[in-house]
């Protein structure tokens, strides 16, 4: 449900399957898991073949229970594309239309008589996103009703006039699963079976409910002081079909590629799904790696990320499903596609440097940027530079100079600046290219 969109920014060539490295991948992953960088699970497909797929980490930390290929995870936001697929399918059953207004269902949301369904699917409509609302943190983890959701969103504010610009906004898909249930007189659950599982053949895939482990389901987690701390659970009721399915990278990659392949959608819907406005198709965005472009999806929920995208010159599917971070998600799908496409990509050593205590003197303190409303304190914790930005978790700083210190998992570098009488009272953090100055308090 979160937003979390991806560039995937390196150059491109042509792919021979014999060169995929699947050692070096591999080598990714158990750094990725000795470290404690994340729990995963991933895969990679070619015309419908798995060519690579690893799991890593648990799907319960408290009972040490391993995750594997069939766990499944909550996807969040990628769940936007199973429901566009089935107001499409509606759509061509002619059941509904791109035009059809809003207020046709739900007459007292604001701005109903002007929103249509397509502005729904491509997050035109103005509604605000509830997700995002001050409250929204008091009540995502109970359950909510219908008609207290759309009590919810009757109260909502509206940020613009309908299709004057896109804002990604849960309420949109809410309110399609609504309409999905309305049209049909059968549960978003039911449908979704019928109308998607069944002839994508997805075993497991489904509605969630109650994270259930002993049926390999996983928790997600936060990494807060050097361990995995289990996060909210958000009640799906709450979700909906902006958000509520639980899959395995398997399901997704053999949905996605029936989704292209023609099994769930006309070619002209499907067209119509990669018509980006603004970065945002009718429940589709586009992702690209150099000069190939992949559609798909990206999701967030809790502590679970994922991302599901495919290659219509490759037929190449990739899927990223993991319930603990400590690492880039995106780093991890870079690394993925350089593998196939057979582009050059470094693994990150996390072994950190110890430093002596002379060499942290004066750098320790709390350093603050009033622009971005940030402070970071940094400290020498057992003789290893440390960063702590406010409410993160720590991490270490590995040494490349004397004032210059780096955190590679996240791309940071820190330069310490020496006054003119030798007192360091400001330092300078770079990360993706951009500069910020912070100074001592």
């Amino acid at each position: 449900m979160k937003k979390a969109f991806f560039l995937l920014a390196v150059c491109s060539s042509h792919f021979l399957m014999a060169q995929l490295n699947t050692k070096k991948l591999d080598s990714l992953f158990m750094q990725l898991d000795r470290y404690q960088k994340a729990m995963v699970s991933v895969s990679l497909s070619e015309k419908g073949t798995i060519i690579y797929q690893k799991t890593i980490g648990y799907n319960d930390v408290e009972k040490k229970q391993q995750a594997n290929v069939y766990t499944q995870y909550r996807i969040g936001s990628i769940s936007k594309m199973f429901t566009a697929v089935m107001i499409l399918q509606l759509i061509e059953e002619k059941k509904l239309s791109l035009e059809t207004k809003l207020d046709k269902f739900f007459p007292t949301i604001p701005n109903a008589s002007k929103i249509t369904i397509e502005q729904l699917l491509s997050h035109r409509t103005g509604l605000q996103n509830f997700t995002s609302e001050e409250d929204y943190m008091t009540y995502h983890t109970k359950a909510k009703s219908e008609q207290e959701l759309i009590a919810l969103f009757e109260k909502g504010k509206t940020e613009f006039e309908p299709n004057a610009l896109h804002s990604y906004s849960n309420t949109n898909y809410v309110l399609l699963t609504f309409i999905i249930e309305k049209i049909t007189k059968k549960a978003y659950a039911e449908e979704l079976r019928k109308r998607i599982c069944a002839k994508a053949n997805l075993g497991d895939t489904y509605v969630g409910g109650k994270i259930n482990t002993e049926k390999n389901e996983a928790h997600s987690y936060s990494f807060e002081n050097n361990s995995w701390v289990t996060s909210d659970e958000t009640d799906m009721s709450i979700p909906r079909g902006a958000g509520n399915i639980v899959s395995n990278t398997r399901d997704l990659s053999m949905f996605i590629e029936a989704l292209f392949d023609g099994k769930l959608i006309s070619q002209t819907s499907l067209a119509n799904m990669m018509d980006l406005k603004d970065g945002y198709g009718l429940g589709m965005i586009r992702l690209p790696f150099g000069k190939n472009w992949f559609y798909g999806h990206t999701g967030g929920i809790d502590g679970f990320e994922s991302m599901l995208a495919y290659n219509q010159d490759n037929k190449v599917a990739f899927c990223i499903l993991g319930n603990g971070y400590n690492y880039p998600l995106n780093d991890i799908a870079i690394a993925m596609l350089s593998a196939y496409y057979n582009k050059p990509y470094s693994i990150p050593s996390f072994e950190t440097k110890k430093i002596s205590i002379d060499n942290a003197k004066g750098f320790d303190g709390v350093y603050n940027n009033d622009k971005i409303g940030m402070k970071i304190t940094i400290k020498e914790d057992g003789g290893i530079l440390t960063a702590q930005a406010t409410g993160q978790s720590a991490f270490p700083l590995d040494k490349v100079s004397e004032l210059n210190y780096k955190f590679e998992a996240a791309k940071i570098e820190i330069t310490f600046i020496k006054e003119n009488d030798g007192g360091i009272r400001s330092f300078k953090l770079n990360q993706g290219g951009m500069d910020l100055v912070f100074n001592r308090e």
